[in-house]
């Protein structure tokens, strides 16, 4: 008997743990993997092959739910102040149950920075880590979280074959590409 789903979150995003990069990424580019820094001004940015990325008002607001509205002070919030669910599927769970949402196919946060990457092989490196991290991630509940590929922009080759590992290795259905690069302000 097939699940029933009356609502669907298309477009769910994750919390990447920082941990992803030294646990899921090939080690000849560990070193080069993004890092979270604080700016001038105290605020969590994204350090990335020696760009700093990332609004002026940091990564705080990220994973706190009512952020844009002004419920959550997104400006004294860190990263991982963000929502328990993004970073671990078993406490999404019951949030998407407060929410009635039955599955939810899910996105990267901090991946999306993967566009400002210059280098096609360091890029792909990227999307094959937290490729990787997000199986992981949605493995305990296979009827409820789907998996994204993230594949990237910088080579169509790439892109080609992370799709393929995603789709055999780690059975992911469909993945994106960011439609535009980070382009740092």
């Amino acid at each position: 008997m097939s699940r029933k789903y009356d609502v669907i979150d298309a477009d769910g995003h994750v919390l990447e743990p920082f941990t992803l990069w030294d646990d899921y990424m090939d080690p000849q580019y560990r070193e080069r993997a993004p890092k979270l820094v604080k700016d001038e001004n105290g605020k969590e940015r994204l350090l990335l092959e020696d760009k700093i990325l990332g609004s002026r008002a940091g990564f705080g607001g990220i994973g706190g739910v009512g952020a844009r509205q002004g419920v959550v002070a997104a400006d004294a919030m860190d990263y991982k102040d963000g929502r328990k669910g993004g970073f671990d599927p078993h406490a999404r769970i019951p949030d998407m149950d407060l929410d009635g949402i039955d599955a939810a196919f899910l996105y990267p946060s901090l991946g999306l920075f993967a566009g400002a990457v210059s280098d096609p092989a360091f890029a792909a490196a990227m999307c094959r880590a937290y490729n990787r991290w997000l199986a992981d991630y949605c493995k305990p509940y296979p009827d409820r979280l789907f998996g994204i590929a993230m594949l990237p922009m910088q080579s169509i080759d790439a892109a080609i074959q992370e799709m393929t590992f995603a789709r055999k290795e780690l059975g992911f259905r469909g993945g994106f590409l960011r439609p535009n690069p980070y382009i740092p302000a």
